[in-house]
C-alpha cells in the first residue's frame, strides 16, 4: 500500500485499510503530511512517477500531498474493462478505461501498457535533468510485475523466464538509465537511491506472479512471503559496496529516515504541518 512510505505510517492508521478501486469515495486526507511536503520544506524538487494508489479523485492526487508533478496511473494496471488487461475470469466492465494523468489532468485513457515503463524512466530521467541544480526527490512506482504482465517488443523473450522474466529485465533497464542520469550528471554521490516492493509475489498467478525463495506463501498473507521483500539502497560513498543488513526495515522507515537525511524535523501530530523553521 503506498500509504506506508508516504506517511509513514500503518495504511490502516491514515483511513486506507486496502487497496482503492477506481471511482472509489476515499483517498489519502489533506491532514496527513507525506514525504514530499517534509522534503519541500527543506527546498526540494518533488516528483511522483507511475502508479498512484491512494485516491483517483483529484484531491487525492500526489500533485495536492506535497509532490510539484505528477505522471502515471492513479492505480493498478488491472483495473480495467478491458478483459485483456484484467487476468481474472470476468472483468469489471464498470471500470473506465484507464487514466494517464499529468499532475491532474488526463491525457490518455487505456494506454498501451507495453509503454508505461519507458514512459515512466523518461519522465524520471526529464525531472532529474531539469532539477540537477537543486535538491530533488522522485518517487517511482512501476506498475509492473503487477499483473497483468507487459513488456516493450525489445525485451519480450529475453530472458528464461518468460513474460515475467523479460518484464524484470526491462524494470532493471530502467533503474539502470536512472542511474546513468545520475552518474552523468555527476549527481550519483549526491543521492540515494532505495529499490523495494510493496509485497511478495502473487502466487494465484503462477509463473507470472514471481516467486518468494524459501518464504511461506505470498501476496495477501501475513507468512514471511507476503511481507519480506527485496530492499537495496545505493549511496556511493556513504554505503559501502556489497554491504548487507539484517536490520528489520518496513516501508515505513523512508519518510523518518528521508527527513532526517534532509535535515527535517518530523511532525509531532498527524494533523499539524512541519513548521517553516524545521527545514
Amino acid at each position: 500500500m503506498h500509504a506506508a512510505p508516504l506517511t509513514g505510517s500503518y495504511p490502516v492508521r491514515v483511513g486506507l485499510p486496502e487497496a482503492l478501486y477506481p471511482r472509489g469515495r476515499i483517498g489519502i486526507s489533506p491532514d496527513e503530511v507525506t514525504v514530499a511536503e517534509l522534503l519541500r520544506t527543506a527546498g526540494y524538487a518533488t516528483a511522483a512517477v507511475g502508479k498512484w494508489h491512494p485516491g483517483d479523485h483529484p484531491e487525492f492526487l500526489p500533485t495536492n500531498h506535497g509532490f510539484d508533478t505528477y505522471f502515471g496511473i492513479p492505480y493498478s494496471n488491472d483495473m480495467s474493462p478491458n478483459p485483456a488487461n484484467n487476468p481474472r475470469e470476468v472483468a469489471n466492465v464498470q471500470y473506465p478505461p484507464i487514466p494517464v494523468i499529468r499532475d491532474t489532468t488526463i491525457v490518455e485513457r487505456g494506454p498501451d501498457q507495453r509503454t508505461l515503463t519507458r514512459r515512466y524512466t523518461e519522465a524520471v530521467v526529464d525531472f532529474i535533468e531539469h532539477h540537477a541544480d537543486r535538491p530533488f526527490f522522485v518517487y517511482l512506482a512501476h506498475s509492473f510485475p503487477h499483473v497483468p504482465l507487459r513488456a516493450a517488443d525489445r525485451f519480450v523473450g529475453t530472458t528464461e523466464r518468460g513474460l515475467y522474466g523479460d518484464v524484470i529485465s526491462e524494470i532493471d533497464g530502467s533503474l539502470g538509465e536512472i542511474l546513468a542520469t545520475l552518474e552523468r550528471l555527476e549527481l550519483d554521490r549526491r543521492t540515494t537511491v532505495a529499490f523495494t516492493s510493496d509485497n511478495g509475489p502473487w502466487l494465484i498467478f503462477g509463473n507470472h506472479g514471481g516467486s518468494a525463495g524459501p518464504f511461506r506463501e505470498g501476496k495477501g498473507t501475513t507468512f514471511e512471503g507476503g511481507h519480506r521483500v527485496p530492499a537495496i539502497v545505493r549511496w556511493p560513498g556513504r554505503i559501502p559496496a556489497g554491504t548487507v543488513s539484517d536490520a528489520l526495515v518496513t516501508d515505513m522507515d523512508f519518510l523518518p529516515t528521508s527527513a532526517r537525511l534532509a535535515g527535517v524535523a518530523l511532525p509531532t501530530n498527524r494533523c499539524v504541518r512541519p513548521r517553516a523553521s524545521a527545514s
